[in-house]
This record gives C-alpha cells, structure tokens and sequence, in this order.
C-alpha cells in the first residue's frame, strides 16, 4: 500500500512540472524565437541505474520487481525551426538555418537566442529588450547611429556602403552543455560555442522567428495532463482513507 501511495504522489509531482512547461509554451507564443519545451519521465529505478553506471551489462539489469514511482528525469527542448514573419522593421532579424544570435547579458554573460526582435538603446548599441546587447564577431557590441542599416545573409551590418560589423552567429560545440536560461534564451556553460559556418545559416533582415509551438497540441497535452493529474490526486484520496479506517477501525479489534 505504502508503495501505491509513492506512486501516486509521484505522478502528481511528474504531472505539475509537466503542466508547467506547457503553460510556459502557451505563455511564450508570442516570443520571438522561442522553442517549446517539455519533460522527460522515466521510473526511479531506471533513472537511478543511468546515473549509477554507463556500463550495458550494469545499467540493463533487473533490480527487482514491483512498479517504481515516476521521476522527471530532465527536460527537452525542441530546437525545430519556426515560420518567419515579416515585420518591415530593419532592426528586426531572423536566422534561416542553424545558430544563434549571440548576447552579452548581465546576469550570465554571453548567451544564446533566436529571438531577433532588436532595439536601439539610447547609446546607440543594438540589443535585446530583457536580455542584453548583441555582440559582433569579436564579441563586442554594435553601435548604430540610426535604423538606417542593412544586414547581409551572412550577418554583416552595412551604413552608408561602409561594412561596419558583422553578427556574431553562434553555435554550440558538439560536447557543450546547453541549458534554458530565460524564455528562448539558452547558456552555453563554459562557454563552449564557436562561430556557425555563414553556408549552413541565412541572416534575414526585417523578419522574426515566430515560436515553434503548435497551440492545438499543447492544449490537448494539457487537457491529458490535468486528467492524470487528478486521478493521481484521487488515488492519493482513496489511500489517505484506508489508512484512516486501517487506524480508527482495524486497530480497535480485540
């Protein structure tokens, strides 16, 4: 029974982290760039192999019998490419292809996004509204005087015919752990990313990204999970009263 109980509880835990991530999908389909997320569920006791030993003969064994309660064992992130929509606005690019923009944001340093939805600071600096400035290929920041500036499909700033800059276009390297750090904003821990090759990428001025979200399954996903969310919280109601007639009734015999 106590087992059951775990079990229970266990799928309530699972399924409100799982809710949230969807309800963070929802909240973002307006950002810019944006790549939905979800969790990944495995028992206890195949999470607690994997992480114990790599070993085939070791991580396959059977370590005994019974139901294991549930664990979110991490969380996933979709990098699938969105649509484009055009804006109009120069100071507005989106990346066809692999990479990401690189932005030096105070909190973690340089950072990596998709979203392109740029402004002019009253510096003069080109940067990301929440998350910080935009760096060029020597990793400084890019001083505009005005919008009045073309980007080429490999991410060099033009004014005036002049090349003043050109976009710093990331991508991890291939042992780099990569880990969300604000909505559509992602770290690089170590640093570990290098300049994405201008073949495999198209900067496109004067559109955005839009998320990759598709709200119609995200909303049936949600619907599922608050049904299993409530029947585990209905299990954990039948399991409360068994104990309580196991104490006020069963005990009392004799």
């Amino acid at each position: 029974m106590v087992r059951g109980y775990y079990s229970a509880a266990s799928g309530v835990f699972c399924q409100q982290k799982a809710l949230d991530a969807i309800s963070n999908n929802i909240a973002n389909i307006t950002t810019a760039g944006y790549k939905s997320q979800s969790t990944l569920e495995s028992s206890f006791g195949e999470h607690l192999v994997a992480r114990l030993s790599s070993l085939d003969n070791i991580s396959s064994r059977d370590i005994g019998s019974g139901a294991f309660i549930t664990v979110n064992s991490t969380q996933y992130t979709d990098f699938t490419q969105g649509s484009f929509e055009d804006t109009g606005r120069s100071v507005d690019m989106a990346i066809s292809g692999e990479g990401f923009f690189l932005i030096e944001s105070e909190t973690y340093g340089s950072v990596l996004t998709r979203n392109g939805q740029f402004e002019i600071d009253e510096d003069g600096d080109l940067y990301l509204p929440g998350v910080g400035k935009v760096l060029d290929d020597d990793e400084d920041t890019i001083n505009l005087e005005s919008s009045e500036f073309i980007v080429s499909t490999t991410g060099t700033i033009i004014v005036d015919n002049d090349e003043i800059g050109e976009l710093f276009i990331a991508i991890p390297n291939e042992d780099a752990r990569v880990k969300s750090v604000g909505n559509g904003v992602f770290l690089c821990e170590h640093g570990n990313y290098e300049q994405a090759d201008p073949e495999n990428y198209s900067v496109l001025q004067g559109l955005i990204e839009k998320p990759n979200v598709n709200i119609a399954k995200e909303m049936s996903k949600i619907i599922a999970g608050q049904n299993l969310y409530t029947s585990c919280t209905q299990i954990l109601k039948i399991y409360d009263s068994i104990n309580e007639i196991t104490v006020n009734q069963i005990g009392r015999v004799g």
